[in-house]
């Protein structure tokens, strides 16, 4: 009975709290844009969910896919399959059943040469917001897990056999019920989330987060940290090539075979990630735009509308307007 009553409570304040008219904003570039910008752009969750998503699947023969981000939270748990995974800055060395940990707005994907043969895989997409209600207001979970993170861009954790065929069964199970919306699905989700939550939260009190590797290609993982630290400032292939003493074909060949992005479509993604995120700030348009490097403004209009799908300022109304929806259920 405390059972159903805690999750009675927790239903109605994640639901109330998160359940939105609005559509999550998805990626609406046509065909000719998405070969140009290598399929650059925010990962929305699928089936309109904008809450959470679960989802397990197994690919054979996987073609590579590249770095990417979301503006929500990623669960990753890898059953089998791949091996080298980046984030950011840093590169990882995975093993079956290892639980990932990816906050929002961080670039990270796997990294191979050809193809997967047998990819195995599950995961948990999670707005900061619906997060933010899973605790009941006992525990706030995104800032718990930016102290555990300390700025990294991703935390990955062992799981023993059993644990992590529990989780597969719980993220089964909303995958099962991603297209499922109404106010008893939400709360039979629940029974599947709090206990994938607490496996989480007991791994990260139990054991130390496994650390990074060396990087496959020691130089261009020079180039993109390089890049990750100065897009905000012109950059061009000439510059970076003098700056590592190689040719701009060996530049440009090599960034895009070890991230599968060209150097000039990650340098803007870089800086659309950026301006995104400032438009939570109360700062001019124009000010975004010199911040994050663009120089030119209608260049930031056309890149940001060109991988989002919405200009900044439609973009900032959506913010706003759910920001006051969000306050007005608080309230």
């Amino acid at each position: 009975m405390f059972c159903y009553t805690i999750l009675c409570f927790l239903y109605t304040w994640s639901y109330n709290r998160c359940n939105s008219d609005t559509p999550p904003e998805g990626n609406v570039m046509s065909n000719s844009d998405q070969v140009s910008l290598s399929n650059f752009g925010y990962s929305s969750m699928g089936h309109g969910r904008s809450d959470y998503e679960g989802y397990y699947g197994i690919s054979l023969n996987k073609p590579r896919y590249g770095y990417h981000c979301h503006d929500f939270y990623e669960f990753f748990l890898h059953i089998s399959g791949a091996r080298d995974f980046g984030v950011d800055n840093e590169m990882y060395l995975l093993q079956p059943n290892q639980l990932v940990i990816v906050p929002p707005f961080h670039m990270h994907g796997l990294m191979w040469d050809q193809v997967l043969p047998r990819y195995e895989r599950a995961f948990l997409y999670c707005s900061a917001d619906y997060l933010s209600t899973i605790g009941s207001g006992q525990i706030d979970l995104p800032q718990l897990f930016s102290e555990k993170l300390k700025g990294q861009g991703c935390l990955i954790y062992n799981l023993s056999d059993e644990t992590a065929s529990e989780c597969t069964e719980y993220l089964k199970t909303l995958m099962a019920n991603c297209k499922k919306f109404s106010p008893l699905d939400h709360f039979r989700d629940l029974s599947y989330l709090l206990p994938f939550f607490r496996i989480i939260l007991d791994t990260m009190d139990d054991i130390s987060p496994q650390q990074p590797n060396t990087s496959l290609n020691p130089l261009m993982h020079q180039v993109l940290v390089y890049i990750n630290e100065h897009f905000i400032e012109p950059l061009t292939l000439d510059s970076l090539s003098e700056q590592f003493g190689i040719s701009v074909s060996t530049l440009s060949h090599e960034f895009m075979h070890y991230i599968h992005h060209s150097v000039y479509n990650y340098i803007i993604y870089r800086r659309v990630m950026l301006a995104r995120e400032k438009l939570f700030e109360e700062i001019s348009l124009g000010e975004i735009s010199d911040l994050c490097g663009f120089g030119d403004y209608s260049n930031f209009l056309r890149s940001f509308k060109k991988l989002t799908g919405v200009s900044p300022s439609e973009y900032r109304a959506q913010l706003q307007a759910h920001q006051s929806k969000a306050k007005a259920l608080d309230l």
